[in-house]
């Protein structure tokens, strides 16, 4: 009797502590549930501010096409004064064309009659009047002398005039002119501007695009993690339900011992164990050093796409920390084996997540292998499990996350490197 007795005391020793384990993941699981929900209204924020600089993006882009469009307008006007003023221009300088042949023919006529003038000066200087004729030909020079000059400065007067005209129009093409050029110049900066906030509202919206994703994925990731948390809320009521009926079967026991020494007490039933409660305050992570020997590495042949520990985001401007890291193996299919000797805790497919499996160690490590594609058939609950035992299979990416007693480990301080 008393070896059954002690047997019934070691089985219930065993429930409880699986019920300890089982309120370890609870608390875990919440915690984790607790960090998704913080960072989701994080995202949740910046996903409200990235609308409101889109919307105020495109307030921008409505205001530079209206003044586009009054560029526009006044560009097409200055563009039709300019074509008025420039057939003006070619009128003028058509005229003045003409002028300028008429100017030369004078000028030609000028010079023939200041030879002219020339030679009777050199003849009347040579010689003094001899006859009346001599002295009405004198007299007739000099008139003819005076209606030369006459001519040549109205001409020139004329030429000057024309000449000051087509200056003055000159100057307002030319003033028209660079206006035309300014306003075209303006409009194309004004165009550069609108193409830059047009590409500017497209990588925002393909930036609101990702956050969105980012946030389904946290949203689906969370609800993963609940059902496996409802899972294990289910199975420590199990547990309970066992040990509460471990212990009457023990008080039986006893109530037999007692029997035949001393009258029978009342029953008393002990009520079963309340569902630990885990504070919803968010908790920063905590990290330890690991101490132990190297071992082996889950995949054979493998790079790191993903380091453990914070960092901070330049895209989200969230600082992240990694409590994992990723492992990309180096071919197909590749094995995945148990870094320690340990139980499976933990061995099912989880949407986001695929396949999980949880693995226990000693001195209070866990050991989480995600993104599995296919787990061995052999892996199961409860199952005990040696050091290079393989587990499972991927194809390309493998989640690998270390903790021991509530605090997060660099999971390549564990293990060796690639090959």
């Amino acid at each position: 009797m008393n070896k059954s007795f002690i047997v019934f005391l070691v089985f219930v020793f065993l429930i409880g502590a699986d019920i300890e384990d089982i309120n370890k993941n609870i608390s875990t699981n919440k915690s984790k549930l607790q960090k998704k929900e913080k960072e989701k209204n994080e995202i949740s924020n910046l996903l409200n501010t990235l609308g409101a600089k889109i919307n105020q993006k495109h307030r921008q882009i409505k205001e530079l096409d209206d003044q586009i469009e009054a560029v526009q307008k006044n560009i097409n006007k200055n563009q039709s004064e300019n074509s008025a003023q420039e057939k003006a221009l070619k009128e003028y300088k058509n005229s003045l064309n003409n002028l300028e042949k008429q100017k030369i023919k004078i000028q030609d006529d000028i010079a023939n009659i200041l030879i002219k003038d020339m030679a009777f000066i050199m003849v009347l200087n040579h010689q003094s009047p001899i006859s009346p004729d001599d002295i009405i030909l004198q007299e007739i020079f000099k008139n003819l002398n005076k209606d030369s000059k006459k001519r040549i400065e109205e001409f020139t007067q004329e030429e000057n005039n024309i000449n000051a005209q087509i200056s003055q129009l000159s100057n307002n093409i030319n003033k028209i002119s660079t206006f035309i050029t300014v306003q075209k110049d303006k409009k194309q900066k004004l165009q550069a501007m609108i193409s830059e906030q047009k590409k500017l509202v497209k990588n925002l919206q393909s930036e609101l695009g990702a956050y969105d994703k980012k946030l389904r994925d946290i949203d689906n990731e969370r609800k993963s993690l609940d059902k496996i948390l409802s899972n294990l809320n289910i199975l420590k009521q199990t547990k309970e339900k066992e040990l509460l009926a471990k212990k009457l079967k023990e008080e039986e026991e006893r109530q037999k011992v007692r029997a035949k020494s001393q009258p029978a007490n009342t029953n008393q039933l002990q009520a079963p164990l309340d569902v630990k409660q885990v504070a919803s305050s968010y908790r920063s992570i905590s990290t330890t050093k690991y101490k132990g020997p190297k071992t082996i590495a889950p995949l054979s042949s493998y790079r790191v796409e993903q380091k453990f520990g914070p960092y901070f985001d330049p895209v989200y401007k969230l600082k992240v920390f990694n409590e994992s890291v990723t492992l990309v193996s180096k071919v197909r299919n590749a094995v995945v084996r148990n870094i320690f000797d340990g139980k499976v805790v933990y061995a099912k497919e989880v949407p986001i997540l695929k396949k999980v499996i949880i693995i226990e160690h000693k001195d209070e490590m866990h050991t989480i292998y995600s993104q599995l594609d296919k787990i061995a058939p052999t892996i199961k609950p409860g199952l005990r499990i040696q050091k290079g035992y393989v587990i499972g299979r991927v194809d390309q990416r493998l989640g690998f996350e270390v903790t021991q007693k509530d605090k997060h480990i660099d999971p390549l301080e564990i293990i060796s490197q690639s090959k």
